[in-house]
């Protein structure tokens, strides 16, 4: 379950738009902004968020872009909700147009995808397991 405490009186909780089928909930914008072309901001949601545990595992989020906003050459720039984190969401937007955009008040501006956290601690070690792909890095697996 998604906890939110509205921090503002122009903060809109997040929805789902279909119940069991959408891998996140809509995040909106509390507030009105124009983002030079360009140019950036870090537009403000109103929010704070906890999630419950999930198999016991605290659960952070991801945001990421909302194709609408995509589309229109907005994109989110910063992404990452760690668990412990109860401050407001605020999300970094860059506009990669060459006009001004306008983000509203009440507008769904990223989507946000609950994550169990998976970390755990770090051991340096002097080799690692074989794998089939090894060291194969960029497009390697496309390779003949």
């Amino acid at each position: 379950m998604l906890k939110v405490k509205l921090l503002s009186p122009s903060a809109k909780a997040p929805t789902i738009a279909h119940l069991g089928e959408d891998l996140g909930y809509d995040i909106y914008s509390a507030e009105t902004v124009t983002i030079g072309p360009r140019g950036s901001h870090i537009v403000s949601t109103g929010i704070s968020i906890e999630f419950d545990p999930i198999d016991n595992r605290p659960v952070g989020a991801l945001i990421r872009d909302k194709s609408s906003m995509a589309a229109r050459r907005l994109i989110c720039t910063a992404g990452v909700i760690d668990a412990g984190y109860r401050g407001e969401i605020r999300i970094v937007m860059e506009n990669l147009a060459d006009q001004s955009a306008e983000v509203h008040a009440g507008d769904k501006i990223a989507n946000l995808i609950p994550y169990p956290v998976l970390t755990s601690p770090v051991q340096v070690v002097e080799e690692l397991a074989e794998s089939k792909r090894n060291a194969g890095g960029f497009g390697s697996t496309g390779r003949r």
